[in-house]
């Protein structure tokens, strides 16, 4: 049952809810990129891709999207729930909700957050139910470490934070190191769409012992990753070993950000080495070739996002490298394992 605030009535009353439709999502957007900007996260969504994206397997906007809306029609608050329809170990609704930072502290964090739970809720057992699963479920939300109110808004909600993840970034300015030598047969090469279907099988393989890793369907990689606004295939990096992909760095470039930020980044957007080819030093030589491509571009810096508490050595290899993190994000779980 949703749990009401003495708060969250108000802000159910004063404002406008309902699902979220297209027509919306210029000003989803705005908010989206607001907010961001508040936190001190230099990443916003591009209207192309939310447009592209608003469609989800994972999630059904006219089911599973809230918005709320002022007097005068501005978007003032966004949520979104998203789960995998085919979970394996673990069942996990993810949470994405955002106020404006004009509109924060008048209930709508809470209130949002109070429908998000109830719709994560029964969308996990919706899927349990059709899906015959029965492990564990789990809801999981995320904000800015430096963010009190978000994060008291989490912990008022019963939700423990379980996660850490730094975004890092290194200026090109520098001296770059020499990549180490590869291993004989394996070779860098650009993106090139006859290797996507490697690169995503690559990508599942790598990121499967991460935590809380989600299967990336044949769909969703192609929707997400390759026809995303900011993948730059010239720029991303591959190595392969024959006509097996070994390890990859999809790297990105999003024009809009450099132009809001008045500086220039590349984007190590994810990095990965498939099991069989682990400790021969691909995480270096890709990194290095995608910072030297980078620099080629003209661009001013390189940046990434690492799990602090990866358990592959990535961070100890980035600050090697002379990246240093400046801003964190804490992810937030409630176990919801008994919610039948």
């Amino acid at each position: 049952m949703t749990r009401m605030t003495p708060t969250t009535s108000s802000a159910l009353e004063r404002f406008a809810w309902r699902a979220v439709e297209p027509p919306d999502l210029p000003g989803v957007q705005a908010l989206l990129a607001a907010a961001n900007a508040a936190s001190g996260n230099p990443r916003a969504p591009a209207l192309a891709d939310l447009e592209r994206e608003f469609e989800d397997e994972w999630s059904l906007a006219e089911t599973d999207s809230r918005l709320a809306l002022a007097a005068d029609g501005t978007v003032v608050a966004f949520g979104r729930v998203y789960a995998n329809p085919r979970p394996e170990d673990e069942a996990r609704a993810f949470l994405d909700n955002d106020v404006h930072p004009a509109w924060r502290g008048r209930g709508l964090e809470d209130a949002l957050l109070d429908w998000l739970e109830t719709r994560g809720r029964a969308k996990l057992r919706e899927i349990a139910a059709a899906a015959g699963f029965r492990g564990p479920r789990m809801l999981r939300g995320g904000t800015p470490k430096e963010d009190a109110q978000a994060r008291a808004v989490f912990e008022r909600h019963g939700f423990r934070p379980a996660r850490y993840f730094y975004r890092m970034r290194r200026g090109l300015s520098q001296p770059l190191p020499d990549p180490p030598q590869l291993p004989a047969g394996l070779t860098v090469t650009p993106f090139r769409p006859e290797l996507s279907a490697h690169v995503r099988d690559a990508f599942n393989e790598a990121f499967r012992d991460h935590w809380q890793p989600e299967h990336v369907s044949a769909a969703d990689w192609q929707r997400f990753f390759v026809e995303s606004s900011s993948f730059r295939p010239d720029l991303t990096r591959l190595v392969v070993d024959g006509g097996q992909v070994a390890a990859f760095s999809l790297n990105r470039v999003d024009l809009a950000e450099s132009e809001r930020q008045g500086h220039s980044t590349g984007w190590i957007g994810s990095l990965g080495t498939r099991r069989a080819w682990r400790k021969r030093g691909l995480a270096t030589t890709l990194l290095v070739n995608s910072m030297r491509a980078f620099q080629a571009e003209g661009l001013q810096s390189a940046a990434l996002g690492v799990d602090a508490e990866n358990l592959t050595g990535a961070l100890a290899l980035y600050e090697r490298l002379g990246f240093a993190a400046f801003w964190t994000s804490v992810a937030y779980l409630k176990d919801i394992a008994g919610d039948d």
